[in-house]
């Protein structure tokens, strides 16, 4: 998206359909101006009022009446001068005053604009900015915090933290070498690289928040498998606490793949039920079995259902073509099979077991506990503040980036090379860092990071 910063611009702010209320936003230099070519008031426009009026067309003909807001520069969201009205929320009614002020100077606003004019000026860095966006989606109250946390400057104060000692070390190594050994006190290879490792350890820690921190933003994919009649539908229905799913005695009931979103300690986890595992009676169940084969690749996990009254055998060879690391036995129907566990936990040696039965809601919870704990990179709870977490793959990219920095540097003086090369790597380390607050980013990131915003924010 290429900017031209002296355009003054505007967008309907509010959610596409109808509402009791709809906010026009413009932001720009020329914002009240445009502004007042569109909109009757009685006496002048003071800032931070809500000020009322009639909205005019092209024609001078009333639009719509409602309220100003005038946020001058800098105390605005942008840090440009804001204008925002606020009239009826019909759909028709924002697009006719939107085109008013189109035709009075103002620019149709491109996708998160807004917010990247707020980074351009300093209102927002770009991890504050990406926040944005994550709490406008968040799914549970956790995400919600989370993102908040994020917006209010939590990751970055991590990052800074990060920051400071690699760039005070760079400063003394440079020193070193812009000075001689008498001007200035060097230090010996085997304490910058205590130094380099301390830093290193420090971008590790934050790296390893990262997957409670993704399934936080994006929520974790559950894909249910299992053969049919295993139970399935039955365990799905009782996580979402509703029938949503078929459940019949019949093999082969659910022929498509039906999907639901629930919140599991705080996380967003979206479960996806599938067809049985097995020979298709039909063409209609065979589809049902090749979508459930499908969504394998894609789930972040995987609940394998294993019928205790059932040919455990069966099993043992569908799980054979499974991702291990990702995949839960949740052994079903433990009120009526209770004798055959210790039989099951023996063929699934390896496998992370839990009993259940979807009919009693035994081992439920246990189930939960297990799905939060995989999510989370094999922590039983949140053990660093929400709104520090890594949550992004552009983030967790960049500290990656950073961490491989170090380990050529510390390489390098190890190996006894000239401390420039040191230096050089330590810088890109610095530099990576910068990457995630927007300070070392280039233009081409900026316009993917935004594009991926609604229009009006």
């Amino acid at each position: 998206m290429k900017e031209n910063p002296s355009d003054t611009i505007a967008a309907i702010a509010t959610a596409q359909g109808e509402g009791g209320i709809g906010i026009i936003r413009l932001s720009g230099p020329k914002a009240l101006e445009v502004a007042l070519k569109r909109f009757s008031v009685k006496g002048p426009v003071e800032e931070r009022r809500l000020i009322y009026g009639s909205i005019l067309g092209p024609a001078d003909e009333r639009l719509d009446v409602g309220f100003l807001a005038y946020m001058p520069s800098p105390r605005s969201y942008t840090g440009e001068d804001v204008i925002e009205f606020h009239c009826h929320g019909g759909p028709l009614i924002l697009r006719q005053v939107l085109s008013s002020f189109v035709k009075a100077g103002a620019r149709p606003a491109g996708p998160g604009e807004f917010t990247r004019r707020a980074f351009v000026n300093g209102k927002l860095d770009l991890s504050q900015a990406e926040a944005v966006i994550d709490l406008i989606r968040a799914q549970t109250s956790l995400s919600l915090f989370s993102a908040r946390g994020r917006l209010e400057g939590g990751l970055s104060r991590k990052v800074a933290a990060l920051k400071t000692p690699l760039v005070e070390l760079l400063a003394h190594i440079e020193a070193e070498l812009d000075f001689t050994e008498e001007e200035i006190d060097g230090l010996p290879a085997e304490a910058i690289a205590s130094k380099i490792s301390e830093a290193a350890a420090s971008v590790e820690k934050l790296l390893s928040t990262f997957a409670e921190g993704r399934a936080l933003r994006e929520g974790l994919k559950v894909l249910i498998l299992g053969r049919p009649n295993a139970g399935k539908s039955s365990l799905m229905n009782v996580l979402l606490q509703e029938e949503r799913a078929i459940v019949t005695p019949i093999p082969g009931t659910t022929r498509d793949v039906i999907e639901e979103t629930l919140e599991i300690r705080g996380m967003p986890v979206r479960l996806m039920d599938t067809a049985g595992l097995r020979e298709a009676a039909d063409e209609v169940e065979a589809i049902g079995v090749r979508l459930a084969r499908s969504r394998i690749e894609e789930a972040g996990l995987i609940i394998f259902v294993a019928d205790l009254t059932a040919d455990l055998n069966a099993d043992i060879e569908i799980l054979s073509g499974l991702p291990f690391d990702k995949t839960i036995i949740a052994a079903n129907k433990v009120d009526i099979g209770s004798a055959r566990l210790q039989e099951a936990r023996a063929k699934f040696d390896g496998f992370d077991v839990v009993s259940i039965s979807a009919t009693t809601e035994q081992g439920i919870e246990a189930l939960k506990d297990l799905l939060f704990e995989k999510a989370a990179g094999g922590k039983t709870a949140m053990e660093t503040p929400v709104g520090e977490l890594v949550a992004s793959v552009r983030h967790r990219d960049c500290l990656v980036k950073c961490l491989e920095g170090l380990e050529r540097a510390q390489a390098a003086l190890i190996e006894g090379l000239p401390r420039e090369l040191a230096a050089a790597d330590i810088r890109s380390s610095i530099d990576a860092l910068g990457e995630i607050t927007g300070e070392t980013t280039s233009e081409d990131i900026l316009d993917i990071i935004f594009s991926s915003f609604c229009i009006g924010k």
